[in-house]
């Protein structure tokens, strides 16, 4: 499970630098990843609450603080295993997959509220999370609660144009890739039996999730046990 701490701007720069050490040039630097931010916070207000939409790991194991949480649907983007991951869930040489949002479709998640004082630390450690590799476009989208309301949160969408992008895969490679694939932070079976048993959690049923936990299960020839507890959001 990824913790806070370790997503502090010393224990980021850490990692920038061995990956880079390693070939991994596209990964940003503090400074990239501020303009990144005020880039995005341009359409926000100062002073205003702000939401962040979660599809993957973010369900699961969220790692900020928040002032409440919802199941959510975004129309037009549906979550997909299509960025290769050779470091985190993998190696260079049998790299993991990741999920990002692609355009089509629909995606069940979590929203997350950050109230105002919330706003601003919140959304720096997420960035130091999700914008280190710089493999997802941020975007500002419509998140329907399943309360009725509607609001505006931030997501993360694939950038194609990323070197790590392999949209399109067939679902069999797909499949071994997550099998099989482990790396310093972990397996990518764990990553998908988390997000699975979170989903379920929720009421979220994501037929190309559950496709992909039959394919694994059977290629491991075993089942696939989440390593978080399942927790419904409140």
């Amino acid at each position: 499970m990824l913790k806070r701490e370790e997503l502090s701007d010393e224990r980021i720069e850490l990692i920038v630098q061995e990956a880079r050490a390693a070939g991994y040039d596209f990964f940003l630097s503090a400074e990239e990843r501020a303009a990144s931010l005020k880039d995005a916070m341009s359409r926000y207000a100062p002073g205003d609450e702000a939401w962040i939409f979660a599809y993957g790991s973010l369900m699961w194991n969220p790692a900020l603080d928040y002032a409440e949480s919802s199941p959510s649907r975004v129309e037009g983007w549906h979550r997909s295993f299509c960025f290769w991951t050779p470091l985190g869930r993998g190696t260079p040489e049998f790299p993991g997959l990741m999920l990002a949002l692609e355009r089509g479709g629909a995606c069940e998640g979590i929203a997350y509220r950050l109230a105002p004082e919330q706003v601003e630390s919140e959304l720096a450690i997420l960035w130091n999370r999700e914008m280190l590799g710089n493999v997802y476009r941020p975007q500002w989208v419509p998140a329907r609660l399943r309360d009725g309301r509607t609001v505006t949160a931030v997501t993360f969408e694939i950038d194609p144009e990323h070197c790590q992008y392999c949209g399109g895969l067939p679902v069999e490679t797909q499949a071994r890739h997550m099998a099989f694939a482990e790396g310093r932070r972990g397996s990518s079976r764990d990553y998908l039996a988390n997000t699975a048993a979170h989903a379920r959690a929720l009421g979220i049923h994501d037929a190309y999730i559950e496709d992909m936990v039959r394919r694994v299960t059977d290629l491991r020839g075993e089942e696939l046990i989440p390593s978080a507890p399942p927790l419904a959001a409140g």
